[in-house]
């Protein structure tokens, strides 16, 4: 691999203009392929099979409508809290006949109609109440007269045939008494209903606000934006005489992603890169390369999005991942080549020098990303696949940049990529060393040795951080673990979750109305879900009508249960489906509880027990997360086995990999335990945007152990290769951890602080999900980088000493020779 690659450096400096017309093409075939074939990105996060979804297709089937019809709700309210006017009613009306009318919209609720037939209902029962009470007077006055007679037939004795009319009479009543107790029975069973579900309302207590419903045809996900703009916008722009409309998450649809994230890492990345170039041409470069690999990455997903269901998170990933290590592996290349220079060579060699030793790293580095990417395809979730391939196509793009057209640049830079301050410097010490050997001041073979000597003396002294980490290596190793112990601390009370509307920026819409909700309905209006009740087998119609108000108030009376609302029984009476209010919203523990409580309930009948299942956007989250968490395990332990094996192959040792695989879960579980502590319990929350801390995104973790754990071995490559090379030239177990700290620590450093930087960029986007994941995945670099790669591992490794580097024969004989740093094309140069 590094002589192929040597030879594509030394083509791509040679011919520069016939790469870079190469990657015009590329760009502007993808450019045409997203124009014509780009779809539309969705909010979609579900996994195939889980109880809420099951129940969701069964209640399809069993009440004859789509259960999985997406809808939304738009909140309107006076600005000064006072009562809404008929007026405004009126106008509010008009508003909604005018979206229901909308392409793609089923129905509209005016809530205010609502509120009319649930007032009805209930006048009707008070007029009803009377007419009860009176029905059954009659009822028991009659029986009372007919007793009455037959008593004093008995006591005169009188013949059977007087006892006809009243028996007929008799007979007359209890038809009578069975047509009344049919209609105190529905009485009963409405009146029952109606007090069941008395706390629901979709009108405030003062009447200052109201919720107003909107049905959509097709699951809410897969609603086209323009649909929800123009349900919007139709009532955003009604004359709705002074209301205030805000709407709901589903109604706002997916905000727009600004590049704010983006600009905000390219300008950190600028930063450190001309700190350590020293020219703008030096530090533009590696970000002019990763910004064409993401843009070739960008445009070849939302190509795809036409034909494969996206989530709105996953090119923001992708988008994320590529330019972070887009950056790194050209500045690795980049590096290299100065270095080159430095030494003396000549443009075009270095330039083929650099591409087949760093960029050698840079293609193993870029490959343990890329699998451990696709490994997510292993956990069997759909959208978990789709956002890893993403991530996978963007690192393979990065690769491809950095090995084919940052090699063209740089033959096409020339000496720009170092300052003229250097380079003069650089040909100074040629012209010095070229007199003092044509003047015989002293031999060729003598200037070299000196050379040389002085090279390897510096290079093999400890420097800064390193000479402290050598000096005290115990402590150093044992401070480190136990700092990244304690910030993993929070990892241990983490909650999974998907966010809701808290976790909007509180200028949204989606916040607004949710905070509005929340005070006007109560919070538990908000995490609203469907209980379906299993009805015994044989139950009749009959015996299903009074089932749902018995059921209904067994429900009630569960804990953190608000309102129960019967909604409806299916066809075949084996299932009554119920809305339930919970009293807390859908992020708060009491409602998960609430979820796995219903699930596990039993109502016992005289004809059987009675079970349920819960369905809706609640239950469906918190079936996700729970899925997600289970398959955590296994996914890290894919990636554990797949690190354990690839640094074997490596490095040739055992006690390396060992020690840069339990850095890595170090590290993964500091990140974890920061991003608890700031999304989930809110510490520093206002720092980083957080307003109302909630559960860590559900699909978090696991993408977070698959990135993380190729960011991390591209740093353990990157340094403890070189001590590595330093070992295999004899230079001693404890010498080869210093000279190749030395000759690495310092880009690793830029590489971690532009890594983190563009992560952090990320933080500040104002979309939820993509905040958590960048903080976490900030986080995790940094832990790693400095904690782990450049403290604990060069700690243990200068304890180890040539120790680290056993390996048993027999393994030794089998594997392959692997030259990650091109240390051949060196030995031949």
């Amino acid at each position: 691999m590094a002589k192929l690659l040597y030879r594509i450096g030394g083509f791509a400096a040679r011919k520069a203009w016939v790469i870079i017309s190469l990657w015009i093409v590329i760009l502007l075939a993808l450019g045409g392929s997203y124009a014509a074939f780009k779809g539309d990105l969705s909010s979609n996060v579900t996994i195939p099979g889980t109880k809420s979804q099951q129940l969701q297709d069964e209640l399809s089937d069993k009440f004859d409508l789509n259960a999985n019809a997406g809808s939304g709700q738009a909140v309107v309210k006076t600005a000064d809290g006072s009562a809404i006017s008929d007026e405004q009613k009126q106008t509010l009306a008009s508003a909604l006949q005018k979206v229901g009318k909308v392409d793609g919209v089923e129905s509209t609720t005016n809530p205010f109609d609502e509120q009319k037939q649930i007032d009805q209902g209930k006048a009707q029962l008070q007029q009803a109440a009377p007419q009860i009470e009176d029905g059954q007077k009659k009822l028991d006055d009659g029986q009372k007269q007919i007793d009455e007679a037959r008593s004093k037939l008995k006591s005169s004795n009188a013949p059977s045939d007087a006892y006809k009319e009243i028996d007929d009479k008799q007979k007359e009543l209890d038809a009578q008494k069975s047509q009344f107790e049919q209609k105190k029975t529905e009485f009963d069973q409405n009146k029952a209903k109606i007090d069941m579900s008395s706390q629901y309302s979709s009108v405030s207590d003062n009447e200052s606000a109201a919720l107003a419903s909107i049905s959509f045809k097709d699951e809410i996900n897969s609603v086209s934006p323009d649909t929800l703009s123009e349900v919007r916008s139709d009532l955003a722009d009604a004359v709705l005489k002074g209301l205030d409309v805000q709407f709901d998450q589903n109604l706002e649809g997916q905000p727009d992603m600004k590049p704010t994230a983006e600009i905000i890492g390219v300008i950190v990345a600028f930063i450190i890169l001309l700190i350590m170039m020293g020219t703008f041409i030096a530090a533009g470069l590696p970000i002019l390369m990763a910004l064409v690999g993401v843009g070739a990455a960008m445009l070849g997903t939302f190509s795809l999005s036409g034909v494969v269901e996206m989530n709105s998170t996953t090119p923001a990933l992708g988008s994320m991942l590529g330019l972070a290590v887009g950056i790194d592996y050209s500045l690795f290349i980049i590096n290299r080549h100065r270095n080159n220079l430095v030494r003396g060579m000549g443009i075009k060699d270095s330039v083929a020098l650099a591409t087949g030793t760093s960029g050698n790293a840079v293609v193993f580095a870029g490959t343990t990303v890329i699998i451990a990417l696709l490994a997510l395809n292993v956990v069997g979730i759909p959208f978990l696949s789709v956002m890893g391939n993403v991530a996978a196509a963007s690192v393979l793009l990065a690769v491809v940049v950095a090995v084919t057209l940052t090699p063209a640049m740089l033959g096409l830079i020339g000496r720009r990529i170092i300052t003229k301050k250097r380079w003069q410097t650089i040909q100074r010490r040629a012209r010095l060393r070229e007199n003092a050997q044509s003047e015989n001041l002293v031999g060729d073979g003598q200037l070299q040795d000196r050379a040389h000597k002085a090279h390897l003396e510096h290079e093999s002294s400890p420097h800064g951080w390193l000479k402290f980490v050598t000096k005290r290596p115990i402590v150093t190793a044992i401070v480190s673990a136990l700092v990244l112990i304690i910030i993993a601390i929070p990892m241990t009370q983490i909650r999974l979750g998907l966010p809701d509307a808290t976790s909007s920026s509180p200028d949204s819409g989606a916040y607004k109305s949710y905070k509005t909700i929340e005070e006007q309905f109560g919070a538990g209006r908000n995490s609203t879900m469907v209980a379906a009740a299993q009805l015994p087998e044989g139950t009749t119609e009959d015996q299903a009508k009074q089932l749902q108000i018995d059921v209904g108030q067994d429900l009630q009376k569960q804990d953190d249960v608000e309102t129960v609302v019967p909604a409806a029984i299916s066809k075949d009476n084996s299932m009554v489906m119920y809305q339930i209010v919970p009293k807390d919203g859908p992020s708060d523990v009491s409602t998960n509880d609430l979820v796995n409580d219903l699930r596990d309930l039993k109502v016992h009948t005289d004809d059987g027990d009675v079970t349920f299942g819960v369905a809706g956007q609640t239950a469906m989250n918190i079936d996700i997360s729970e899925k997600l968490f289970k398959v955590l395990p296994i996914y890290l332990a894919i990636v554990l086995g797949l690190s354990l094996l690839v640094l074997i192959l490596v490095f040739r040792s055992i006690l390396v990999p060992l020690t840069a695989t339990l850095g890595f879960l170090f590290s993964l579980l500091a990140s974890f335990g920061a991003t608890v502590a700031v999304f989930q319990w809110g510490w520093l929350g206002s720092l980083f945007g957080v307003t109302d801390p909630g559960p860590i995104l559900s699909f978090l973790p696991i993408l977070a152990v698959g990135i993380l754990f190729g960011l991390a071995m591209d740093y353990q490559v990157f340094l403890v290769s070189s001590m590595r090379e330093a070992y295999s030239h004899g230079r001693g177990g404890k010498k080869s951890v210093i000279i190749g700290f030395n000759h690495s620590a310092k880009v690793v450093l830029a590489a971690a602080l532009i890594m983190a930087g563009v992560f952090l960029g990320f933080v500040f986007s104002g979309e939820a999900m993509i905040a958590s994941i960048g903080f976490s995945l900030a986080a995790g670099v940094l832990f790693d980088a400095f904690v782990v790669r450049m403290t604990l591992i060069p700690a243990l490794m200068y304890l180890m000493g040539s120790k680290a580097w056993w390996l048993p024969r027999w393994v030794d004989k089998i594997l392959p020779d692997v030259d990650v740093e091109g240390a051949s094309l060196e030995r031949k140069d």
